[in-house]
């Protein structure tokens, strides 16, 4: 298994301890500062902030994978819905591991008070958890009106490869119709 750390990432870990490391022993050999220690979290929470801050900004030019050829299929027979399309690494590094993430919302919704799409994220999750019955959201006749699905589609995906994918959800019974959006993750 390889790792999605590139040369970039191994190198802004080793410049931002290196500051670190300077900046306590600076800090260590000053006499006339009485709490080194104050002194010393401040710099490694700081160095910490950056380093994430740098790992985000490495992988956004790192990790470039694109979502090519979706496709989607219901089949009436087993009730669900086949999305088919390709994960193309566009980038010149390798990728640990890549999902795609694919939210179906029910197309026969109508519009109450002029809003064309009323959400119902809050309810759909507290009708899941008991406590929603504490809150009153189990309420029968109230289904959820969007669908959020994450599937692994390639591992270990090399530069500048591709992997075609074949992912089946099962098609909620109560929407009348569906629209989709679809999105890479990256990891």
């Amino acid at each position: 298994m390889s790792t999605s750390f590139t040369i970039w990432h191994y190198a802004s870990f080793i410049i931002i301890s290196a500051i670190l490391t300077v900046a306590i022993i600076f800090t260590q050999k000053q006499k006339e500062i009485t709490q080194k220690g104050s002194f010393i979290a401040v710099y490694s929470i700081a160095a910490l902030i950056l380093l994430l801050s740098a790992i985000m900004g490495i992988n956004t030019f790192t990790k470039q994978v694109l979502l090519m050829n979706v496709k989607n299929h219901r089949f009436l027979s087993t009730e669900s819905i086949i999305y088919t399309g390709t994960v193309r690494n566009i980038g010149n590094y390798d990728v640990g591991q890549v999902e795609i993430e694919i939210e179906i919302f029910d197309k026969g919704l109508k519009a109450q008070k002029g809003a064309s799409y009323q959400s119902s994220a809050f309810k759909d999750h507290y009708n899941d958890v008991d406590i929603g019955k504490f809150f009153g959201f189990n309420k029968a006749e109230e289904k959820p009106t969007s669908l959020t699905i994450r599937k692994t589609v390639a591992k270990e995906l090399k530069a500048r490869q591709s992997k075609q994918f074949a992912v089946s959800i099962r098609y909620p019974s109560h929407f009348s119709g569906y629209i989709s959006k679809e999105r890479v993750i990256v990891h």
